[in-house]
C-alpha cells in the first residue's frame, strides 16, 4: 500500500509539475497573444483619431499645407530608413510589423498634426514653435516611453535626442512652408 501511495503519489507530483508547465506554456502563449492585441489595439486607435483630425480640418487649410506635409512626411521616411539601417530602431515581429508601424505612424497621427500644427499657427513662428514643442514633447517622452514599455518598438536613441530630432524635423519643416509660399507667390504675381 505504501509502495502504491508512493507512486501514486509521484505520478500526482509529475502531473502536477506537467501541468505547471502546460498552464505557464498558456500563460506565454496568451500574453502574446494580448501583446499583439494590444498592439492592434493600438494601431485602431492611432488610425481612428487621425481619421477624426482629418474629418475636422478645414479644407482650405489641408490643400495650403499638404506640400509640406508630403516633404515632412518624406523626410521622416528617410529618417526611419536610416534608424533601420543602422538597427537604431527595432519592432518586434520583423519586416511586415516594422512596415505596418511606419504607415500607421507617418500617415496617421504624424501626417495630421503637421497639417494642424500648420493650421492653429497660421503661419506665425512663435505659435507654431510653441505648438510643435508642446506636441513633440509630449511624442518624445510620455509617449515614447509607453511604446518602449509595452513593446511596440524601441529606438535606441535617448528620449532627448529624439525630442531635438523632431523639434529639428519641425523648424526644418517651416523653413520649408516659407520658401514653398515665397516660390508660389511669385508663380502667382509673375503669371
Amino acid at each position: 500500500m505504501s509502495s502504491y501511495g508512493d507512486t501514486g503519489f509521484l505520478m500526482l507530483e509529475g502531473n502536477a509539475i506537467g501541468i505547471r508547465a502546460v498552464f505557464l506554456e498558456q500563460i506565454i502563449k496568451n500574453s502574446e497573444g494580448l501583446d499583439r492585441m494590444l498592439k492592434n489595439i493600438i494601431r485602431s486607435i492611432l488610425v481612428l483619431c487621425s481619421i477624426v483630425a482629418a474629418w475636422q480640418l478645414p479644407k482650405k487649410s489641408f490643400i495650403k499645407y499638404l506640400p509640406v506635409t508630403l516633404f515632412s512626411s518624406t523626410v521622416v521616411m528617410i529618417e526611419i530608413f536610416y534608424f533601420t539601417v543602422h538597427k537604431l530602431w527595432k519592432v518586434k515581429g520583423g519586416p511586415a510589423a516594422m512596415m505596418c508601424h511606419v504607415l500607421v505612424l507617418i500617415a496617421g497621427p504624424y501626417f495630421f498634426a503637421n497639417l494642424w500644427a500648420f493650421h492653429l499657427s497660421k503661419g506665425k513662428f512663435f505659435l507654431y514653435s510653441l505648438i510643435n514643442i508642446v506636441a513633440d514633447y509630449i511624442y518624445a517622452f510620455p509617449i515614447l516611453a509607453f511604446f518602449r514599455k509595452i513593446n511596440f518598438f524601441k529606438i535606441k536613441v535617448s528620449q532627448t535626442m529624439f525630442f531635438a530630432l523632431l523639434v529639428t524635423n519641425a523648424f526644418i519643416n517651416y523653413a520649408f512652408q516659407k520658401l514653398y509660399e515665397k516660390i508660389t507667390f511669385q508663380n502667382e504675381t509673375a503669371g
